[in-house]
């Protein structure tokens, strides 16, 4: 569905940039996305082939009038609903989500440490990766010993390792080239 996925979140992200409303147009796509998947009941009936279209409409509608999402998010749903694509919403929340990323200039970081970052070292790695990726940076953070120390931080697919376990290597490799 990735692909589908994809262009259902760029359709999406056209009227969001069209009406300088993507925030509102990710909070909103976010609450129906995490309703649907907070809810197995609601995943199951959404995926069940014997519910009819029009009982799965009136639930979408139902959950959106709760949601209080704004009227193209609203019409966006209902109309993945009726091409039987609902059940793809948190698919498309991911695409949608990259590309307001893009717009919005946000990456994210996959930070690998080899012991927790007190919140001042946080903050400065976010500074320095944002320097380094020109974007507003927000950070993942996880903890692997197996590095033995230092960082390794991937955005996209840029990898910065400043891990020691990468530098000894390194000079391991040195020395036995001579």
């Amino acid at each position: 569905m990735s692909i589908v996925a994809r262009r259902y979140a760029q359709a999406l992200m056209n009227l969001a940039a069209r009406d300088n409303a993507v925030e509102a147009f990710t909070a909103g796509l976010d609450a129906m996305a995490d309703t649907l998947a907070g809810s197995p009941e609601l995943q199951a009936f959404f995926a069940e082939p014997k519910v009819t279209l029009a009982a799965k409409e009136s639930v979408v509608r139902e959950l959106l009038a709760k949601l209080a999402v704004s009227p193209l998010v609203s019409t966006f749903v209902r109309f993945i609903t009726r091409k039987r694509r609902v059940i793809g919403l948190e698919e498309i929340r991911r695409e949608f989500h990259e590309l307001a990323d893009a717009r919005m200039g946000r990456a994210n970081a996959e930070v690998t440490v080899a012991a927790a970052l007190t919140p001042e070292q946080e903050a400065a790695l976010r500074k320095r990766l944002q320097a380094l990726s020109g974007k507003e940076v927000r950070l993942r953070v996880q903890v692997h010993p197996d590095i033995l120390g230092g960082v390794v931080a991937r955005i996209g697919s840029t990898v910065w390792d400043g891990s020691l376990r990468n530098q000894l290597t390194q000079i391991h490799q040195s020395i036995v080239k001579g």
